[in-house]
This record gives structure tokens, C-alpha cells and sequence, in this order.
């Protein structure tokens, strides 16, 4: 088993304080520089969720404008009416015409 019999070195307070200062600047220092790429990083990842969401709004939208082409159709409302509701054409008789 080896044995290390060095020294142990004491530090004064102030090389200390002085050590811990620099070190704390220096920290400090490269988080201010990478913070500006960190903010850029997260903006980019925002702005690609919006893009998705967006693209699936439009497809949402698109099948949604077909659906009320589908629904205002001509031909449904006129099924709807004479099988579901039972209503159909007036008779000759039963259309008046009134003068303004």
C-alpha cells in the first residue's frame, strides 16, 4: 500500500478570497457569453413547434372548408328535407305570389 506524505500547504485568507473571486469571474463571464446562444437555441426550438402547429392548423382548416362545402351542398339539404324531415315541392295551388 503506498503512503503520500506530502505536505499539506495552507492558503491565507486573502489568496483564497482572491482564487475564489477570479474563478467566480470567470464562470460568470462564459455564461454571459453563452447565454445569448442558449436564448437563440430555445427561440429556434419555439419557433419550430409554431411552425408544426401551424402546418396542422392549415390542414385543419382546409378539411374543415370541405366539410362545410360538403355540408351547405344543395343536394344534401334537399335529401334532409324530404327523408329526414319530410317536407317536399309545394303544388301548383299552394304557391301565392304577392304584389308589392
Amino acid at each position: 500500500m503506498y503512503t503520500f506524505n506530502r505536505e499539506r500547504r495552507n492558503i491565507n485568507p486573502r489568496e483564497f478570497l482572491t482564487y475564489s473571486v477570479c474563478i467566480l469571474l470567470f464562470i460568470t463571464g462564459v455564461l454571459f457569453y453563452i447565454w445569448p446562444y442558449i436564448n437563440i437555441l430555445n427561440i429556434n426550438y419555439d419557433f419550430e413547434k409554431l411552425l408544426k402547429e401551424r402546418a396542422k392548423l392549415i390542414q385543419s382548416n382546409k378539411l374543415l372548408k370541405i366539410e362545410m362545402a360538403s355540408l351547405k351542398s344543395l343536394d344534401r339539404v334537399e335529401n334532409i328535407a324530404s327523408t329526414q324531415l319530410g317536407l317536399s315541392f309545394p303544388h301548383e295551388g299552394q304557391i301565392v305570389i304577392i304584389k308589392e
